[in-house]
């Protein structure tokens, strides 16, 4: 049985080996100030960019990611939106496909208005969900397509 050390290691360096492949695959559309000398992307360098809707509004700043400890892929990049202060925020799971990535103006666009942002899963901060149990709706709700063994691992599909 590995130590609680060995499984954080692990999954520390399967993020890290997914980071690459991600970089890696979108290398001929990156600019070269936004990696650093190794070549790949930084979470805190994700972080610190503003995302935007289609209709060129702000639609908050990543605040984390979550990645998936079996295979270090990152399943989503949870998104801050609203509030004042961080007073009344709600968080979105986003899906990392939904993602589009303009490192040369610094930002993260997302295929979704204000209006429509404001009607996505999402939820408190202070209590977050069991998101694998909300995968099918979340993954429908940002049109992003599923593959059929994503879709048997969803436990439930929330009532609208």
């Amino acid at each position: 049985m590995k130590t609680v050390d060995e499984l954080q290691r692990s999954v520390i360096w399967r993020f890290f080996i997914s980071a690459c492949l991600v970089t890696a695959m979108s290398m001929e559309t990156l600019p070269t100030y936004a990696k650093d000398q190794s070549g790949v992307l930084k979470a805190s360098e994700l972080m610190k960019m503003k995302v935007e809707g289609t209709d060129g509004k702000s639609l908050g700043h990543i605040r984390d990611l979550v990645i998936d400890p079996e295979d270090g892929d990152v399943d989503y990049a949870v998104l801050d939106f609203g509030g004042i202060v961080g007073i009344g925020d709600k968080y979105f799971a986003v899906p990392w496909e939904a993602l589009q990535l303009d490192l040369s103006k610094k930002k993260i666009m997302l295929d979704v208005s204000k209006k429509d942002l404001k009607q996505a899963p999402g939820f408190d901060k202070n209590n977050w969900p069991n998101l694998s149990e909300q995968k099918v709706f979340i993954y429908e709700f940002y049109e992003v397509p599923l593959t059929d063994d994503q879709k048997s691992q969803d436990k439930s599909k929330p009532s609208k």
